[in-house]
């Protein structure tokens, strides 16, 4: 996974047109690999999995053969867990909110050993990823979605340097856009996460996929005096 699309809050996005997801597949997005996370502000993966502005982008992934994941509190696998189990269409994994702790996530790795895990991130100082398949770390930038009442710090690139110098599995996410993309694969990341930047209006969400497919194609297609660390993890 190199793309991961966050949906929207609602309050800032009351409907979501799942015409969206064949505006990334135009521009390539399925050679990145791309997965989109399901997620409300707050919310339990009932109310989120039972969403109608989410349904039907859910039946669009599973037609698609997309990955859904769904963002889900680390200390709620009790009250969370049936209706992940239950999910229908399937969901491929889940997000775990607020920088869970170690041991929060050994219990959903012992859970839920084939879904994709992956957990969020914030500030300055990394952890190892361990029990996790991706570390989605933010800000980086500013964000581009600001939500009443919530401030974030950005951490930039140095901040982002130091949790891939832990993790290997880092997808960079705030205020991420085509422009400054490469910047954060510069600095470690292996992927870029969005929300405006996926679920922007269609043309203008194909046109950043088609900008961001680039960036990929140029940073992992080493010129022929390329002996950089790039060329040789191919050797």
């Amino acid at each position: 996974m190199r793309l991961l699309a966050i949906t929207p809050p609602a309050a800032l996005a009351p409907t979501l047109d799942p015409a969206v997801i064949e505006s990334w597949l135009q521009a390539g997005a399925a050679s990145l690999g791309v997965s989109v996370l399901l997620r409300e502000p707050s919310a339990c993966a009932a109310a989120i999995l039972g969403d109608p502005r989410l349904i039907a982008l859910r039946r669009a992934l599973a037609d698609r053969n997309l990955p859904a994941l769904v963002s889900v509190d680390p200390r709620a696998l009790e009250r969370d867990l049936g209706e992940l189990r239950r999910a229908d269409p399937p969901i491929a994994g889940i997000q775990l909110r607020g920088d869970p702790s170690p041991a929060l996530r050994q219990r959903w790795r012992e859970e839920l050993p084939a879904m994709v895990i992956g957990r969020s991130v914030h500030g300055a100082t990394p952890t190892p990823s361990r029990f996790v398949d991706y570390t989605c770390l933010a800000p980086i930038y500013p964000p581009l979605t600001v939500q009443p009442g919530v401030h974030k710090h950005a951490i930039g690139l140095a901040g982002l340097r130091s949790w891939a110098s832990v993790c290997d599995d880092v997808i960079a996410l705030g205020g991420i856009t085509p422009a400054n993309a490469d910047h954060c694969l510069a600095a470690g990341a292996q992927g870029v996460a969005g929300i405006r930047l996926f679920f922007a209006r269609n043309a203008e969400a194909r046109d950043n996929v088609r900008a961001l497919r680039q960036v990929f194609s140029l940073r992992e297609s080493p010129g022929p005096n390329d002996h950089g660390p790039q060329a040789q993890r191919r050797g």
